[in-house]
């Protein structure tokens, strides 16, 4: 008896508290087990206690096992070589098991739920893993969502997770929503503004950044001016608004340095190698290691030919973190240092990679993202121009006014000898004035073949001015087309 009592004691300790019904059944099992009755000692009375033990035993089991899956909560993945040793390494650790603790003891409470959401959206950031923490991020969101429907914040990071998996139409969707609910923060018009470039709404993203600068001029709005600026031809412009970016944030954090990334990006982008590198350098000081500045930097390496220390740069970014951006740039320089089987091999681990996030994305697309413009380049580099043509045409589909999504299916018909049908098509990605260098390249080369050869002489030799070091394999593609 002892045994029975203690057990149906701690079944009504630890269930009082989840509601009228079960705290009713448990002291009425609990009066019967501290106070049994003379009568209790017959056959049928034995039988019917000893049921109603076991049916509060495998309640309580039930009860238990049920909330753990409730409060099943996402875990934070340990990180692995450098990324390990980073400052802020420390802090996300600590930030997300407190969040975690909270929410054992409030599992529905929509502050800490989304403030878990956010360090799992930086974390897939930082280590590269979008696949695990952007469907970590939904199912928290999802979770507070389904209480409170109209929560800005939580209908806010969903559109963020949306545009991060390139679903930029539902991202959009998701942000007008957001919109509805509070007109006068400013991230929801960042959101806006994201979305629409992706979409080639063009016009309607230079509204949303005007909007969101002038709500909150910030490193989020000002880098968000410094791209429509860059879209539609403005470099000084744009250098000027990323320059702003950087001095309103903090030194050595992520959104900073990478703020930092895109001002180097656009040193390269208008012959100022020089002082991409300086970028680089001063980013690496303030973040040492940071996988974008080392492949910033083997890149300025590939642009003085001096491609075995370009290789050192690019691999160890890789080893910190498998970005696909890093494994096309590897492939590129060991085929331009004469190594083939390292340039066939890093470009079937990185086609691997991008046909299995986007199957899974076209399976569930909380887990995956489409990549069908990444497959489309690097089928072409593989010189599989049917392929590529495959998957070029399914990103048009997807956003047939954003003006990459017509360069890459204008250039890609192209190498299928389609040079007339791909007119159009590098016609709209010229649209805003893009002065990106190999986009005038590419289209100037599309123009000529196309019968338009004094406007496309024009764009190519204004590309090669701007970046005289970029790709090899295109320049040699380019230059006959001007006579050299």
């Amino acid at each position: 008896m002892p045994f029975l009592t203690s057990l149906t004691t701690l079944t009504s300790l630890t269930l009082s508290h989840l509601s009228p019904s079960h705290s009713l059944t448990l002291s009425l099992s609990h009066s019967l087990t501290l106070s049994p009755s003379r009568n209790m000692q017959s056959p049928f009375r034995k039988i019917l206690y000893g049921a109603l033990i076991i049916f509060c035993a495998v309640f309580t089991a039930f009860i238990f096992y049920n909330g753990r899956q409730k409060s099943n909560l996402p875990e934070l993945k340990p990180r692995q070589g450098t990324l390990a040793k980073a400052p802020e390494w420390a802090t996300t650790q600590a930030n997300v098991n407190k969040l975690i603790h909270e929410l054992e003891a409030k599992p529905n409470d929509a502050r800490t739920l989304l403030m878990l959401s956010k360090e799992f959206m930086q974390e897939g950031r930082i280590t590269g893993d979008y696949a695990y923490y952007n469907k970590a991020s939904l199912d928290l969101i999802g979770r507070v969502l389904a209480k409170d429907a109209g929560n800005f914040e939580a209908i806010c990071l969903k559109s963020m997770v949306y545009l991060s998996q390139h679903r930029f139409s539902e991202g959009r969707d998701v942000a007008m929503e957001a919109l509805r609910v509070n007109p006068y923060n400013s991230f929801v018009y960042g959101l806006l503004c994201d979305a629409n470039v992706e979409l080639g709404n063009y016009d309607e993203a230079v509204k949303m950044a005007d909007k969101m600068v002038t709500i909150r001029p910030d490193i989020r709005s000002y880098s968000r001016v410094s791209y429509v600026r860059e879209i539609f031809g403005d470099m000084p412009g744009a250098i000027q608004a990323i320059q702003m970016a950087i001095s309103a944030g903090y030194p050595g954090q992520e959104d900073t340095e990478w703020a930092r990334m895109v001002l180097a990006h656009l040193y390269e982008d208008t012959n100022q190698w020089e002082k991409a590198k300086e970028q680089y350098q001063i980013a690496l000081s303030e973040r040492p290691d940071y996988p974008f500045a080392l492949a910033g930097m083997g890149r300025i390496a590939q642009y003085q030919k001096d491609y075995p220390a370009a290789i050192q740069y690019l691999e160890k970014a890789r080893n910190i973190m498998s970005d696909v951006a890093f494994l096309e740039q590897l492939s590129e320089l060991y085929r331009l240092n004469n190594q083939p089987k390292e340039a066939e091999e890093s470009a079937r681990i990185t086609l691997n990679a991008l046909l299995a996030d986007n199957i899974t994305a076209q399976k569930n697309k909380d887990l995956g993202h489409y990549s069908d413009m990444e497959l489309a380049n690097l089928y072409l580099q593989q010189n599989d121009a049917t392929k590529a043509l495959e998957h070029a045409r399914t990103e048009h589909a997807r956003r047939p006014q954003n003006i990459d999504a017509c360069e890459t299916l204008a250039w890609v018909l192209y190498r299928n000898g389609q040079a007339t049908e791909a007119l159009p098509y590098a016609e709209t990605a010229l649209r805003t004035g893009s002065q990106h260098p190999e986009r005038l390249v590419k289209m100037g080369v599309v123009l000529s073949a196309s019968g338009k050869t004094t406007e496309g002489k024009d764009l190519i030799s204004k590309g090669l001015s701007l970046k005289p070091y970029m790709d090899t394999s295109l320049v040699t593609i380019a230059k006959p087309f001007i006579g050299q």
